[in-house]
C-alpha cells in the first residue's frame, strides 16, 4: 500500500522539481500580489466601517452619503489592487 501511495505522488513531486525556484522578478511579482491583497483588504475594511456608521445614521440623507463614500473607498482599493496585480502578472 505504501508503494502505491509513493508511486501516485511521484509525478507531483517531479513537476514541482521541474519548476525550480522563482526568479528574483517572479518573487517581486509575488510580493506585489501580496501588497495588492493588503491594499484591497484595507479598502474593504474602511468601507465596512463606513457602512456600519451608515446603518446608525440619524437621517436617510446621511446614510446615503456614507454608503456612497464607502462604495468609493472600496472602488479605489479595488482599482489600486487591480493595477498592482497587472504589473505583477507581467513579472511572472
Amino acid at each position: 500500500m505504501k508503494s502505491i501511495i509513493t508511486l501516485a505522488t511521484l509525478p507531483a513531486f517531479a513537476l514541482l522539481a521541474a519548476c525550480g525556484p522563482d526568479s528574483a522578478v517572479e518573487e517581486k511579482g509575488d510580493a506585489l500580489e501580496e501588497r495588492a491583497d493588503a491594499i484591497e483588504d484595507v479598502g474593504n475594511e474602511r468601507a465596512e466601517m463606513l457602512e456600519e456608521r451608515a446603518d446608525e445614521a440619524a437621517t436617510d440623507t446621511r446614510e446615503d452619503a456614507l454608503n456612497a463614500r464607502a462604495e468609493e473607498i472600496d472602488d479605489v482599493g479595488d482599482d489600486a489592487a487591480d493595477r498592482i496585480n497587472e504589473v505583477a502578472d507581467e513579472m511572472e
